[in-house]
């Protein structure tokens, strides 16, 4: 009776917009700030693994795992350009990139506090700091993709059964590696305190659903269509605003996925005597 009574106080909690904002307005803001963020960060997590395991460890994986992915709209050559500057970085270049990349943590915390009751100030600043603490365990997270990279990569380039085992294992590691990152989003960088119990119930949740939703952005890869078409045949718009868009949907999820994750603390923190 008592977890019917709280699945149905999570459902009408979940169901609550708070406070009355507009979910895809804020994932727009957060995708902007996604634009700008997310290379800087990439670029910071690859320059910290080459450091640990040695540049031509990194490149190596980086090739085997490009290998299965699908070769049209040149994302193969993008993550081999993305690598290749990564590992070229001096280690100030790398401390410079944190600073648009910290602006990331931001975006995500503006976006966050439309989410939660929590009163919070110094948005901004905290919401960078939180992205610090991201970006300190990011590495060790790319570096977990790249070891199994040469395992999966010749999967996903079979067909057949292999193919299949190949998106299991994949789905699996980036369910892992992606929620274990959004403990880290959530609990560092959106605003309040979440209990411990909550916060990984909420990210691991939220991360099984973005793991689906990077199989299925791999699938969109695969599809033969140009998306320059709607744009006159420019490349570069077609490109970025594909990406954009997948990018949007994204944190659609995420920002679900943190009000789902409130609500459940709230629910499951026990009533005061």
């Amino acid at each position: 009776m008592i977890q019917r009574r709280r699945v149905r106080e999570l459902a009408s909690g979940v169901r609550k917009t708070f406070p009355g904002s507009d979910l895809a307005l804020w994932a727009a803001g957060a995708t902007y700030f996604g634009v700008i963020g997310l290379i800087p960060l990439a670029l910071a997590s690859l320059w910290a693994v080459g450091a640990l395991v040695g540049h031509d460890t990194v490149t190596a994986a980086m090739d085997a795992g490009v290998a299965g992915l699908p070769q049209g709209h040149g994302t193969p050559a993008a993550l081999r350009k993305l690598t290749e500057v990564a590992l070229s970085m001096s280690w100030l270049q790398a401390l410079v990139v944190l600073f648009p990349a910290s602006l990331y943590g931001e975006g995500l915390r503006r976006a966050f506090v439309q989410m939660s009751a929590a009163n919070d100030t110094l948005t901004g600043w905290r919401g960078r700091a939180g992205l610090l603490g991201v970006a300190a365990v990011a590495p060790f997270l790319v570096l977990a993709v790249l070891v199994v990279a040469p395992y999966v990569g010749p999967l996903y380039a079979g067909s057949g059964w292999s193919l299949v085992w190949g998106v299991v294992v994949a789905f699996h590691v980036v369910w892992v590696t992606v929620s274990t990152a959004l403990v880290g989003v959530f609990g560092l960088i959106g605003p309040g305190r979440i209990a411990p119990r909550a916060l990984v119930i909420g990210a691991f949740s939220t991360g099984a659903i973005v793991a689906g939703f990077l199989q299925g952005f791999l699938l969109f890869l695969a599809i033969p269509v140009e998306w320059s078409a709607p744009f006159g045949g420019l490349p570069i718009v077609g490109a970025v605003s594909a990406l954009a868009l997948w990018l949007f949907v994204l944190h659609i999820l995420v920002l679900c996925g943190f009000r789902v994750t409130v609500v459940l603390d709230e629910v499951m923190r026990p009533a005061p005597a």
